[in-house]
């Protein structure tokens, strides 16, 4: 067996999340943990080094499958290292059951910085605040509900490009919501108080890599001195490529990639999972990684 005998099922799994256009970042990512677990559980490897070339195989496609996301490749790269170096001498069972326990604790890991990340950004949101956001993004709409849950009068404003399934999710827990055109930003951004969205990928040199619009939504909220936050978990920090070298996931032979590039000046701050950090705080920390 090689890493080339990955199963038409995991394929089939590895697909899904290549086309998947609608959820975020964080949620592919933990999709991909899933993938890899459930690739260990299936796997007809007779080896437990087998499984591990089955694995790296199959973490190999699943990278390349969303080149733009970096929690994607993050939480693979964690576990094919962590499964590698733990499994060491283990039989075929065991490596099977350390790659199934490893997956569910980072899978785990993720959720709870969602959790954290929303009542950090809670925290920063005030009674009456009109709150914009751009590109679908899981934890921007975890952060909204804890901020509706905690403060009075909060009312949120999405792109109509991809606030559609923001506004559905918003709207079942009772959050005001209004669409705007993605061309009007700019004759709506004056009665904002704040800007929110998620992240892809942010780069070595700190730069933001979002869904496409959001560098234009910066712009805008810095010509009206806006605040623009970023809610962004660790895992989505990528101390290896900066903005220039992501892949934007552009498709071939059209001019139209999924994603584009924030420059950090654009950015008020970061919120993370360990709170609020300042771009030299993120720049420090992508350093010394």
């Amino acid at each position: 067996m090689n890493a080339m005998n990955i199963s038409p099922e995991i394929i089939s799994l590895i697909d899904k999340i290549k086309n998947n256009k609608t959820h975020g970042a964080s949620q592919l990512a933990r999709q991909a943990a899933r993938v890899l677990r459930t690739a260990a559980e299936h796997s007809r490897a007779e080896t437990a080094d087998q499984l591990l070339l089955e694995l790296k195989g199959a973490g190999e496609r699943l990278i390349s499958a969303r080149p733009a996301m970096a929690p994607l490749a993050n939480i693979i790269i964690y576990l094919l290292k962590a499964t590698r170096e733990k499994s060491v001498a283990m039989d075929l069972a065991s490596a099977r059951r350390l790659v199934i326990a490893e997956a569910d604790e980072a899978i785990k890991r993720s959720q709870q910085a969602v959790t954290r990340i929303a009542r950090y950004g809670a925290e920063i949101m005030a009674d009456g605040d009109r709150i914009m956001t751009h590109s679908y993004s899981s934890t921007v709409v975890a952060m909204l509900r804890e901020t509706f849950n905690k403060k009075r009068d909060i009312k949120v404003i999405i792109t109509r490009s991809s606030g559609r399934r923001t506004a559905k999710e918003l709207g079942r827990y009772g959050v005001a919501v209004t669409i705007v055109n993605d061309d009007a930003i700019d004759l709506h951004i004056a009665g904002v108080d704040k800007v929110v969205v998620g992240a892809d990928r942010l780069c070595a040199d700190g730069k933001l890599v979002n869904g496409i619009g959001t560098y234009q939504l910066a712009l805008a909220a810095r010509k009206a001195n806006i605040p623009f936050y970023v809610l962004c978990e660790m895992l989505k920090f990528d101390p290896r490529l900066r903005g220039e070298e992501v892949d934007l996931e552009e498709p071939s032979g059209v001019s139209h990639p999924g994603f584009d590039i924030t420059p950090p000046q654009l950015i008020t701050a970061v919120i993370t999972e360990n709170g609020l950090l300042t771009l030299k705080e993120v720049i420090r920390y992508l350093e010394s990684q």
